[in-house]
């Protein structure tokens, strides 16, 4: 009876482990991973900045990572002195480096004495098809040395885009999830179009009726993409691989042009007046109310 009792308690004890998603589960898995390299590096004080996504810029999901990687770090049994930065009112200096969520040398050695603190956790994700891919670093508050680093994919499901604000597709609407597709919304809109991360766009998009709308150069040519409707003309240049995008336009249906600086294959000239490139491919595209696109010349 004693034994059936103990195994019973064993049970319960291990529930909220099998509860736990896979996302939750990867998550404190690379935490661990972390917390045990700086206490063997005698490191046990501490700080997490915002988690930055893989263009250096905060995002919801990111703080939502640094908030999590924080409180595992603080339960670790190697008691670890995790520094609350939401309580930094009083350190204007250092609340202001940490809100950029990045940092040098000079800047390391200056918040580790700002915060009395050993280590000075920093970190970037990029999501990918399936997994979230995340780094971290811990930099010696007193060089600015990287001491210590951990990475791992997390799993993306539907509990992880709930958490993130990530729209996961799934095999029945229609979206190839294994396309590459980088962006928050996995979800490609036709062969050339995918939306992007939704908090890009500006903050007052629905009382303004705009979106935005980006293309994506990757062919060897420098190309010139014009957009047109009634009272909105604009282009921009694109080297090889170059990413631009157009902010603030108002959701609407746009022509667009776009012509080859290098590729004169075809006979016609097509001139803007503003580029006077060859025209090598022209359409429509919509632009919707707080979303943003990108459209991949192929």
């Amino acid at each position: 009876m004693k034994g059936f009792i103990f195994i019973i308690i064993l049970l319960l004890k291990a529930l909220p482990i099998f509860s736990q998603s896979e996302f939750k589960k990867s998550l404190i898995e690379i935490s661990a991973d972390l917390s045990s390299k700086l206490s063997k590096k005698g490191k046990s004080k501490v700080v997490i900045l915002y988690i930055t996504d893989v263009n250096k810029s905060n995002t919801v999901a990111g703080k939502y990572l640094a908030d999590k990687i924080s409180v595992n770090i603080v339960n670790d049994a190697a008691n670890f002195q995790v520094f609350d930065r939401e309580n930094l009112s009083g350190i204007v200096e250092a609340k202001k480096m940490m809100a950029e969520g990045y940092i040098d040398v000079d800047r390391a050695k200056e918040l580790g004495k700002l915060l009395s603190v050993d280590a000075i956790i920093i970190g970037s994700y990029t999501i990918l098809s399936k997994t979230i891919d995340l780094t971290l670093k811990a930099l010696d508050s007193s060089t600015g040395f990287v001491i210590a680093a951990s990475s791992n994919e997390l799993p993306l499901d539907s509990d992880a885009g709930a958490l993130l604000g990530i729209n996961i597709a799934s095999p029945n609407n229609g979206a190839n999830i294994n396309d590459g597709n980088r962006g928050f919304n996995d979800q490609p809109i036709n062969s050339n179009e995918r939306y992007n991360n939704p908090e890009t766009v500006a903050k007052d998009c629905k009382e303004k009726n705009t979106g935005d709308y980006c293309f994506y150069n990757s062919t060897k040519d420098t190309l010139c993409v014009s957009i047109y409707r009634p009272r909105i003309d604009q282009y921009a240049r694109f080297l090889p691989g170059e990413t631009q995008c157009f902010y603030n336009l108002e959701a609407s249906t746009y022509e667009y042009y776009i012509e080859s600086g290098t590729n004169k294959r075809l006979s016609n000239i097509y001139s803007t007046g503003k580029c006077s490139y060859w025209l090598i491919s022209k359409g429509q595209i919509s632009v919707e109310i707080c979303k943003s696109k990108t459209f991949t010349i192929k």
